[in-house]
């Protein structure tokens, strides 16, 4: 157990709680934090075997399952605890959807809409509807953490959807903690690559750059939940996205041109419709 725990007994409400990041974070809330975590995710098959997986400390994890990008969802959820007089005391935004990588002009406007959607606006939809709940007091004010991600902080070749998202997180946490300073802890979270089955299946990325930055969800999970407890009101994760962050601040334009030169150098084929392997001059 962490010194200063201020989650002990306390009711968390964590999106994107089956899988990734979200299914660890959640497994260290409940048994190191001893929180009570409402997970929200949509995958039942996944939540029935991180309820198994948490054995002895199962009865303090529930799930709700929906779609988060529908505005409506949060505000039934909000009925719902109202109605069972939950007054959690942190809602952490982590719920997140990772398009395949393509250029801008071969994405369509539907990707952008979707992603803007799941990543974005479902932040807007929860602050708004659970806000009015979170309980604290003292040092322990009511709390709300959003994940964003490195690519907030560098925008990544092939990523514009995905980047475009996690900038408006970035702003909107910046704007929400300001205005709240004082009545709210406000967090934000920028993790960089995190291991997924987004590159588990590319043998090009053994051994490869892709392969030596990206960590393991536990340990990014681990990592995360200290910066919470300590309430930081704004993390950088992972030594590919310190550096990435400190690569824009010194060259916010050659900097971007650096971090593409090493994705094509990878040669992953997760970045085919990216980088033109065969023709392109680096």
């Amino acid at each position: 157990m962490y010194m200063k725990n201020w989650l002990q007994d306390k009711y968390v409400i964590l999106s994107g709680a089956s899988s990734g990041i979200g299914r660890e974070l959640c497994k260290i809330l409940i048994a190191r934090f001893g929180a009570k975590v409402l997970g929200i995710g949509r995958n039942e098959e996944k939540m029935l075997s991180l309820k198994t997986e948490l054995g002895e400390n199962a009865e303090h994890f529930d799930y709700t399952l929906f779609d988060v990008s529908k505005r409506e969802e949060w505000e039934q959820l909000k009925e719902r605890l109202v109605k069972q007089n939950i007054a959690p005391c942190l809602l952490i935004n982590n719920a997140g959807s990772f398009p395949t990588f393509n250029t801008v002009l071969n994405t369509n406007p539907e990707t952008f809409e979707r992603i803007m959607q799941t990543n974005y606006f479902s932040i807007v939809y929860a602050v708004n509807a659970l806000s009015p709940l979170l309980s604290g007091s003292g040092k322990n004010t009511p709390a709300i953490v959003n994940i964003a991600s490195s690519a907030a902080l560098c925008t990544v070749a092939g990523t514009a959807a995905y980047s475009a998202s996690k900038a408006a997180v970035k702003s909107y946490t910046e704007a929400l903690a300001i205005e709240e300073k004082g009545k709210k802890y406000v967090g934000l979270i920028c993790p960089g690559t995190t291991a997924t089955d987004l590159f588990s299946s590319d043998e090009h990325t053994k051994n490869s750059a892709l392969d030596i930055i990206a960590m393991p969800a536990h340990k990014m999970a681990k990592k995360i939940a200290k910066k919470i407890l300590k309430r930081k009101r704004r993390a950088v994760v992972g030594w590919d996205a310190k550096l990435m962050n400190f690569t824009t601040k010194i060259m916010p334009v050659k900097g971007l041109f650096l971090i593409r030169g090493v994705m094509k150098a990878s040669k992953s084929k997760v970045f085919t419709e990216v980088f033109d392997y065969k023709s392109e001059k680096k």
